[in-house]
């Protein structure tokens, strides 16, 4: 049995990580934030530490530099929460976004405690401090909003999938419906959320990308079976051409990118129910293009697409009018562009354009 120490101010959360730790058999100290859990820490050296971010007395960062500068606490692992990205992130062994994955969660504290039992004398990495800028102030105000608005999201969240759980088990259809249902819900308004602050942070420049070398026909034959699976009534195909060198990408925004192209190619795809993905090479250029043949857009609203809360059709509960925005500020961040060309009932095919750097 590990000795995992909770950090977090909410006390829906907070009884919610516990409990799932618990069952996961480990024993829990609780800190309400962060200088608290800094005491409990120097009295009983935990094998974990679980804290969110954004917390009074010590924001989860501050503890995590706490501890990393007390020899008898610098290698205890430590897995921040936080619904913003708070600088130096990365010097916890596992960041995890909220609202939080229950699956997701569980993995993370099993993987630490794994990792802290194979190498019990393993430093952990320096926690560096945040490098200073004259606009932090308005990066603050987006992390308190999105702090505010994501917590109780996550605990909803969190407690609905235990509650999913407890009714898998007992078998009610009708309990298990209401609960996905639910599910479903909370996600939409974590995507809207989401959606919020990436537009917010693209128009400010403040949002960064994680660059690597991406296979990207491996990364797209991925992409297209996942949507297969998601929505086993379309019919999509995937067209790749010849041999490409890995790309610098960050692959999880570029993943945002398609995700949002192929979501509305499923929602405007009308009775066709077919959608083609396929990858081109041109000089310089790698060109990703997702086509359907349903409703198309109106030739008044094409050169429009890509603007914040415009939408191409009348139906305002579809979406926020975000999506293209956010995608068409990721393909330029990469260095490149998005497109779109459509008739009015015959379809529509948007185009990626990313550089080939050699």
């Amino acid at each position: 049995m590990s000795l995992v120490l909770i950090a977090e101010d909410e006390e829906a959360l907070l009884e919610v990580f516990s409990e799932v730790v618990e069952d996961l058999g480990h024993r829990v100290i609780r800190a309400h934030n962060g200088e608290e859990a800094l005491l409990l820490a120097r009295t009983e050296t935990p094998d974990l530490v679980v804290s969110d971010h954004m917390m009074p007395r010590r924001t989860g960062m501050q503890l995590l530099h706490a501890m990393r500068s007390e020899p008898t606490l610098s290698d205890v692992p430590f897995l921040l929460l936080s619904a913003a990205r708070p600088q130096g992130r990365e010097a916890a062994q596992t960041f995890l976004a909220k609202p939080v994955d229950l699956s997701t969660f569980e993995q993370a504290v099993s993987s630490a405690l794994r990792y802290r039992a194979a190498h019990p004398s393993d430093a952990a990495p320096a926690a560096r401090e945040p490098s200073g800028s004259v606009s932090l102030a308005r990066e603050e105000m987006l992390n308190w909003v999105a702090h505010e608005l994501k917590t109780p999201l996550s605990s909803a969240r969190l407690n609905t999938q235990l509650l999913l759980r407890k009714v898998q088990k007992r078998g009610i259809d009708d309990e298990r419906r209401s609960a996905e249902a639910v599910l479903r819900q909370l996600d939409r308004m974590n995507g809207l959320v989401t959606s919020i602050l990436d537009a917010s942070r693209l128009a400010d420049g403040k949002l960064e990308l994680k660059l690597a070398p991406t296979a990207l026909v491996p990364f797209l034959q991925e992409l297209v079976q996942e949507w297969r699976d998601l929505q086993p009534e379309m019919d999509f195909t995937f067209h790749d051409g010849e041999p490409l060198e890995p790309l610098m990408l960050d692959a999880d925004r570029l993943r945002q990118v398609l995700n949002n192209l192929l979501s509305n190619a499923v929602k405007y795809s009308g009775t066709s129910r077919h959608i083609e993905v396929g990858v081109t090479i041109n000089p310089g250029l790698v060109l990703i293009h997702v086509r359907d043949w349903g409703v198309g857009i109106p030739a008044h609203a094409l050169p429009h697409v890509f603007d914040r809360f415009q939408r191409a059709d009348e139906d305002r509960g579809r979406g926020h009018g975000l999506g293209l925005f956010i995608a068409a500020s990721l393909a330029k961040l990469h260095g490149g562009s998005l497109s779109a060309r459509s008739t009015l009932g015959e379809g529509s095919t948007f185009t990626l354009r990313l550089p080939r750097r050699n």
